[in-house]
This record gives C-alpha cells, sequence and structure tokens, in this order.
C-alpha cells in the first residue's frame, strides 16, 4: 500500500482513536477498553469519532430522541486473507528530507494480510484501507451452493444467527473473496486440496459473478466445485450502530491463501491492492497514512502478535460488538459497547 496514495487526511482524521476511561464506563465501575487491545466477550470497549462531524452530529440526535425507527443493518461478510509473510520494498516521501522519495526493504513479518483501498468515489468509507468484502446478496441465500466442510447449520450455531443467514453470510464471503481478490476458496467435490492455479479464462466469469450475471452457486455448479466452509474460520461480528443511516451487519472472517494461488485486486471498487503487515498497517494508520475503520483496526489488532499464519489462523472469537453512542459527561460523544458472547 503505498503512501503517497495513502495520505488521506487522515492526520486530523484518525477514525478510531483509542481512548481512557469515560463517565459512562466509570460509572458502572467497568474498566474501558479500546480497540487497540484484543477484545473478547464480556469485554467493554469505547472509541472515538469526534474526527467524523457527521457520524457525531447524528449520534447526538440520536440520544436526543430524534423521531424516526433506526435503518436495518444488511447483511454482509468480510475476509482476512492470510499468507506467510514476505520481505518487501516500500516507497514513501519523507518530510525530513524535503519531501524526496525514500525507498527501504522491510523484513518479512510472520503474517501478512490482503488489503484493498476503497475508491474515493464509494458511497461508504471512501478511501479506507479494507479487507476483501461487501453486501450479501439474496441469491447467496436462495440459490443452491455445492458445499462441503461445517454446515450452514453448523455456522448458525458459531455465528449465533439464522441458518439462512449464515449460508448467505458464508456464501458471500468466498463470493467476495473471489470477486475483489481473485482467490477462490473451493476444490473438487473430494474434499481434496483447493483449487491451485486458476485458468486465465475464469477471469470472464469472475467477472460474470462480480456483475451477478450468474451466481457463485451456478460458477460453482458449472465448473464441478464445492464452496469449502472449513477454509474459514469466524472472527468478529459488528453491527453498524443505530444512530447511522447506512448501517451494515458485518461478519468478519479469517482465510488462509490457499497453496497455488494469488491474490490480484482486480475489483472496480479499489484502486490499489497490496499484501502488508498487520503492525505495518496499523503503524502507518498512526503516521497518517492510511485510513482505516474501527472494525479494520479491531481485527488487525487481534491478530498483530500472531507469530505464524496458524497462530493467526487459531485466534480466538473476538466476540460480536454492536456499538452504540454514548455520552461522556465532558460532553463528548463516543461509541461504545459490551462486546457479547451472542
Amino acid at each position: 500500500m503505498s503512501e503517497s496514495a495513502g495520505k488521506m487526511r487522515h492526520g486530523a482524521e484518525k477514525t478510531a482513536k483509542a481512548v481512557g476511561a469515560t463517565a459512562a464506563g466509570a460509572a458502572e465501575g467497568r474498566r474501558v477498553q479500546s480497540i487497540r487491545e484484543p477484545l473478547s466477550p464480556g469485554a467493554y470497549v469505547e472509541y472515538s469519532v469526534d474526527d467524523q462531524p457527521g457520524v457525531v452530529e447524528r449520534a447526538r440526535a440520536f440520544l436526543a430522541g430524534a423521531p424516526g425507527e433506526p435503518v436495518a443493518p444488511r447483511m454482509a461478510a468480510t475476509v482476512m486473507l492470510v499468507s506467510e509473510g514476505k520481505p518487501h520494498y516500500r516507497r514513501f516521501e519523507s518530510p525530513l528530507a524535503g519531501g524526496a522519495p525514500i525507498e527501504e526493504t522491510v523484513d518479512a513479518a510472520p503474517v501478512d494480510v490482503f488489503m484493498l483501498r476503497r475508491a474515493s468515489t464509494m458511497a461508504f468509507t471512501p478511501d479506507a484501507v479494507v479487507f476483501p468484502g461487501g453486501g450479501m446478496d439474496v441469491r447467496d441465500v436462495e440459490c443452491a451452493v455445492p458445499w462441503a466442510g461445517p454446515s450452514s447449520e453448523q455456522w448458525a450455531c458459531l455465528m449465533s444467527c439464522p441458518v439462512s443467514v449464515a449460508k448467505g453470510v458464508i456464501t458471500a464471503a468466498a463470493r467476495e473473496v473471489f470477486e475483489e481478490s481473485g482467490v477462490l476458496l473451493a476444490s473438487a467435490p473430494d474434499g481434496g486440496a483447493p483449487v491451485d492455479e486458476l485458468e486465465d479464462h475464469w477471469a470472464a466469469e469472475r467477472e460474470a459473478v462480480a456483475t451477478r450475471r450468474v451466481s457463485f452457486g451456478e460458477f460453482l455448479r458449472e465448473r464441478g466445485l464445492v464452496l469449502r466452509s472449513d477454509l474459514m474460520r469466524l472472527r468478529s461480528h459488528w453491527v453498524t450502530p443505530e444512530s447511522e443511516a447506512r448501517r451494515y451487519d458485518t461478519y468478519f472472517f479469517l482465510a488462509r491463501l490457499p497453496e497455488g494461488q494469488h491474490a490480484d485486486g482486480r475489483t472496480s471498487e479499489a484502486v490499489e491492492a497490496a499484501w502488508i503487515a498487520p503492525g505495518e498497517a496499523l503503524m502507518r494508520f498512526d503516521a497518517g497514512l492510511l485510513k482505516l475503520v474501527p472494525p479494520t483496526i479491531s481485527n488487525l489488532t487481534s491478530i498483530v502478535a500472531a507469530t505464524s499464519v496458524d497462530e493467526a489462523w487459531n485466534t480466538p472469537f473476538d466476540g460480536h460488538v454492536r456499538p452504540h453512542p454514548v455520552a461522556r459527561a465532558c460532553g463528548e460523544v463516543v461509541l461504545g459497547c459490551e462486546v457479547s458472547e451472542t
């Protein structure tokens, strides 16, 4: 992720500044945790949004009892695609060198994660650096999908949601990864190794899936493949606050990059794609070089200490995070909630 592309008004735009104890949390005798700490069920977390006037304004109106019902959130899925880290070069403009470009080699980290920078024209989180993902399509739920691995019923228990939602979200997760990175979490029905090298002419089929000309299930059936739900691991669940007009009910998953496959980021929704170590992404955010939204920060934090892809894979489920506006005694409005188990 190039720094020149990442200087996104972010010096004064840290969407998720870690906060200390708040009046709301202190009043209940709870330790207030920031999203720069790994989450777990039972934790109470808060984060500031004072850099986003629109969010703060809507949160204040919500707390004041603004009329109208909250918008129903759209179901969505996001996938943290991870692989073993590799050394790479980075290039950035250094203010200390009069803006002259500096190039340096970055040692390999234990784990890299694939991330995309969203186009500035996107209605939701423009310019943000995110994981592949998107909204659940009605055909993810309604169309038959060849399947191997944990069943929809098993996923529903893990996700604390209806079976139809679990089926749709898992399908959406695999579909979005295919659309946005070209990585296919599928294999032959015998349950062997995932597809290794995708044939060049699959690019047209990838485009057909992305433009909804065919459903993901239809694509898999035509190719004699099955979705491999066992290649994904549930990481966290975030729901946009009720005070927002555009809301998503998003499940985050982790998946290993299948051997022989390559992520390319060829999607109209992004202008840049790269593998990056979680710690480096957070460091660039702190330096004002990347725009990250709170759920992304939290999920990166959950695996930043992982010393291997296996350890990242085995990181416990963060929990269900459903933030809501919280008014501090000083008048500041933040977002916070107790992380739940279901």
